[in-house]
């Protein structure tokens, strides 16, 4: 993987999100080929978690823009919406 420049944009890594409620954790996947996956208590220590992560997964040198997609597993395969704003 090549670093991106300092200061460069770059389009923001997508994840779906859902939860386990067996584990009582959010866990994210990524929607790319990256293979991230992770998991957090709550959606703000997720997002924060995969702040740190994807830049260190993807030795990149910059703040990498973070979606999350919220699914369920009531939803289709595939179907997810962005989280409330």
């Amino acid at each position: 993987m090549v670093a991106a420049r300092k200061g460069a944009a770059m389009a923001p890594m997508k994840f779906e999100v859902r939860r386990d409620e067996d584990a009582g954790v959010w866990y994210a996947v990524a929607t790319d080929d990256s293979g991230i996956v992770t998991e957090a208590e709550t959606i703000e220590a997720l997002h924060e978690r995969l702040k740190q992560l994807v830049p260190d997964f993807l030795e990149l040198d910059c703040d990498c823009p973070i979606e999350l997609e919220m699914c369920s597993d009531e939803l289709a395969f595939g179907s997810c919406e962005l989280p409330p704003r």
